[in-house]
């Protein structure tokens, strides 16, 4: 059986720790915005870890991440909100990326010990930085781009 899939058979044992029974909708709402949060300006992780990241980079421990989703996806599903359901689910499969500590450190070394795999992290941060900028960022609930010209132009000498 391959990594991921041990992974997710473990994600999906951690509903039987019911922390979303635990947890108060307020609790689960605000760390499910954590979440949302982390997935949206944490990628670049993703970029030098690939899908072995360390836990501890999470925002919350796996479980309780895990049971605030599904206390939300519940109570979207509740209200009818199945948009906000699908989406919800939809990342719950990125925890799967994420393994102990340990594991996650010595699979980075490992691949930082080849020139090809270096050069395309670089590259993929590149990237990752100018499609971010240009995709924007969430301020004060709206989003803010800086242009590739403005970018330029603040870091020309002129």
């Amino acid at each position: 059986m391959s990594d991921l899939m041990k992974r997710a058979e473990k994600l999906d044992s951690l509903r039987s720790k019911h922390i979303s029974e635990k947890l108060t909708l307020e609790e689960a709402k605000n760390i499910v915005q954590v979440w949302g949060a982390h997935l949206e300006y944490f990628g670049g992780v993703r970029i030098l870890f690939g899908i072995d990241i360390p836990e501890s980079l999470l925002p919350y421990p796996i479980a309780i991440i895990q049971g605030a989703l599904n206390k939300m996806e519940a109570y979207y599903y509740e209200q009818e909100m199945h948009d906000k359901v699908k989406l919800l689910e939809g990342t719950e499969m990125e925890l799967i990326s994420y393994t102990n500590d340990e594991e996650a450190t010595r699979d980075f070394l490992v691949r930082f010990g080849n020139k090809e795999i270096i050069d395309a992290i670089i590259s993929g941060l590149k990237n990752y930085q100018q499609t971010q900028a240009e995709a924007g960022y969430l301020i004060d609930k709206k989003i803010w781009k800086l242009s590739r010209s403005r970018i330029e132009e603040l870091e020309s000498d002129k």
